[in-house]
């Protein structure tokens, strides 16, 4: 049973963070206008670079399992701007956004699982 819930771990992060990934991509890759469509929102254009960029390098981190859960935060920060500004749209634009911060929730509470990348533990001295 532990191996089907560690491919569930990293399926879950694979689909999440590459939901990210590509958000983030088609946001840099346009960035004139990602910056046009967040000044719209009265949001200076660091927000764009920073939505952008942070997307993409979350979303690796969150595929990879490295740090998963200090990018889940960093994600869910993102998707509750993404909430705040969607709400005028009623359901149909806050579906994903809500969808997003229980897969990151979810992450963030469970962890990587077996299946992630993760760093070398330095030793200790004193």
């Amino acid at each position: 049973m532990k191996q089907g819930k560690d491919i569930a771990y990293l399926v879950a992060r694979v689909v999440i963070g590459g939901v990210f990934v590509f958000a983030g991509w088609a946001k840099a890759s346009e960035m004139a206008s990602t910056v046009s469509f967040f000044s719209q929102m009265g949001l200076p254009a660091f927000v764009a670079y920073l939505v952008s960029y942070g997307e993409i390098v979350g979303g690796v981190l969150v595929m990879l399992g490295l740090w998963a859960e200090l990018a889940s935060i960093g994600l869910a920060i993102i998707m509750l701007g993404a909430l705040w500004f969607t709400r005028a749209l009623g359901a149909q634009g806050m579906m994903m956004p809500v969808a997003m911060i229980g897969g990151l929730a979810a992450i963030f509470s469970v962890g990587a699982g077996r299946w992630a990348v993760t760093l070398p533990k330095r030793a200790v001295t004193s």
